[in-house]
């Protein structure tokens, strides 16, 4: 079963070789996005234990955010508008593919750490994820209803286009604290993503299939402490960083016509086409693939504050807008091919950082915040207890 809304099909669509994604991070995220930490709008686990002094945000992986939340919307961008297989903008769409949701998800990871289902964090789940998923996929069947004649018909286990993301991370976070009392979590990931596809029945309800998938690299960020943060950002040669994502690009040109890009999606059973084993190392070599893309994104990321750390912060406000601006072409019959050019393609990609740098404003995020982080986390959630006080010389 194809994820969310993606068994809508365009008339008139020739020849397209790739399969129509329903994340782009998300893969999360992103889109998908990694859900920014509980120190900002939209975010949803705070880094560290309740204090009366907040700790100043880390702009390094908001930085790494702001990066690949543009990515996502270029990556959504270029599928609405994508109708025949040319090298260009089919090169780009893989090699964003090839790490972007995955770097997303590593990143939530290592935000979810603190975890443990107290309640301010039950509250911001349910403010910063299950409202706003349940809000936009009301809004994603509207679109559905109103551009494509459909009638209406509310799917909540079965994700819409990007919304697979929030449903994935709430379930992510949820399991948290089982997670960290595995003694080996990262190997029980990897079984999890590589084992779970021999089920034929695995689809998108409840995102089930990338939840698996993807687990790897939720749990790789899981177990990753500051101090190897710390190394990371501390690595001299962040050139390496660079060389790694330029290959990364020359191999999605390269192998273009040997590996469909449904491989990174990592969201389904695996097919009749090729044996099981030859299915299982492939799924190896995408999470594989996907680590090293994402440490090479981290290398090349920003140290300081920069014009991306806004959109790091406001990246779970950007990856819930987007997708409105691009319904009317993701749901037209016909749209035009603008990536038959290598200009064209360039064009969309503006088009896309421009989108995101607008909605990623401070203006937009105020305006909308009600819609995608609605303040009514104190109606859903009872207070916290206050603790009780040791007696004196107890």
């Amino acid at each position: 079963m194809p994820d969310g809304d993606s068994t809508t099909r365009r008339r008139g669509t020739p020849r397209s070789r790739r399969p129509r994604s329903s994340d782009s991070a998300d893969s999360t995220g992103s889109s998908g996005i990694a859900a920014p930490s509980g120190a900002g709008p939209g975010e949803a686990t705070p880094e560290g234990p309740p204090s009366t002094a907040r700790r100043p945000r880390d702009p390094f992986l908001d930085n790494a955010r702001g990066i690949l939340i543009t990515l996502v919307v270029v990556a959504h961008t270029i599928e609405c508008f994508f109708q025949s297989s040319q090298v260009f903008p089919d090169t780009v769409y893989t090699w964003i593919y090839s790490f972007h949701m995955g770097a997303f998800v590593l990143i939530s990871g290592y935000l979810s750490r603190s975890y443990r289902n107290e309640p301010r964090q039950v509250r911001r789940l349910l403010t910063a994820m299950v409202v706003p998923y349940l809000i936009f996929q009301v809004i994603h069947e509207l679109a559905k209803m109103l551009l494509q004649g459909h009638e209406f018909h509310l799917q909540l286990f079965l994700p819409a286009w990007t919304l697979w993301f929030l449903l994935a991370l709430l379930l992510w976070r949820l399991a948290t604290p089982v997670l960290r009392q595995l003694r080996y979590p990262l190997v029980f990931a990897v079984a999890i993503a590589v084992i779970s596809p021999l089920d034929a029945d695995l689809d998108s309800t409840f995102t089930l299939g990338r939840l698996v998938g993807m687990l790897p690299f939720f749990v790789l960020g899981l177990v990753t402490t500051p101090q190897a943060l710390e190394r990371l950002k501390a690595f001299r040669h962040r050139w390496v960083g660079g060389v790694v994502l330029l290959a990364a690009l020359a191999c999605a040109f390269l192998l273009r016509e040997d590996f469909r890009t449904s491989i990174f999606f990592l969201r389904s059973a695996y097919g009749e086409d090729s044996g099981i084993l030859m299915s299982m190392a492939l799924r190896v070599a995408v999470l594989v693939v996907g680590v090293i893309a994402s440490v090479a994104l981290l290398l090349v990321s920003p140290r300081g504050r920069s014009p991306l750390t806004a959109l790091g912060e406001r990246s779970l406000t950007i990856y819930l807008l987007h997708p409105l601006f691009l319904m009317p072409f993701r749901y037209a019959d016909e749209v035009p091919d603008v990536t038959s050019t290598w200009w064209g393609t360039l064009g969309l990609i503006a088009a896309a950082v421009v989108l995101t740098a607008v909605l990623g404003s401070g203006v937009v995020g105020k305006l909308t915040r009600w819609l995608t982080d609605p303040p009514i986390g104190n109606l859903l959630v009872k207070p916290e207890e206050p603790k009780a006080s040791r007696p004196v010389g107890a």
